[in-house]
């Protein structure tokens, strides 16, 4: 058990209701019809669905990294999170260079990448 609170609860529940409050909004967000609001934005459903999920997971990724590896709160946090970090920088590195110098990086996929090629 966690030494501090969020909002005077036990701070695993509390990621766990609100992890499940996110999924509810994702699960929503595929499974409703959001072509109405996509064509006042002069949009596709996709683009919009797309946004809306990439907008929910980046709280989730922080409540996850944040309790559940215990990156907040602990007495040690801080050197957890330079550790969990670390490897990132290079991540993001390797991303952008390998979209920055091979024109094909992100579209042009080999046929055993693509689905429906697995031969299942």
């Amino acid at each position: 058990m966690a030494h501090y609170k969020i909002l005077g609860k036990d701070p695993y529940w509390m990621n766990f209701y609100g992890l499940m409050l996110l999924t509810l909004i994702e699960v929503a967000a595929v499974g409703l019809d959001l072509s109405d609001f996509a064509a006042s934005y002069d949009t596709t459903e996709k683009v919009v669905t797309l946004w809306i999920l990439t907008i929910i997971a980046i709280p989730k990724f922080i409540m996850i990294a944040a309790i559940f590896m215990h990156l907040y709160g602990d007495a040690d946090s801080k050197i957890l999170t330079l550790t969990a970090l670390f490897p990132a920088f290079f991540i993001i590195i390797m991303v952008l260079f390998i979209g920055l110098t091979h024109p094909d990086a992100t579209t042009g996929l080999p046929d055993w990448c693509r689905p429906g090629t697995y031969g299942l």
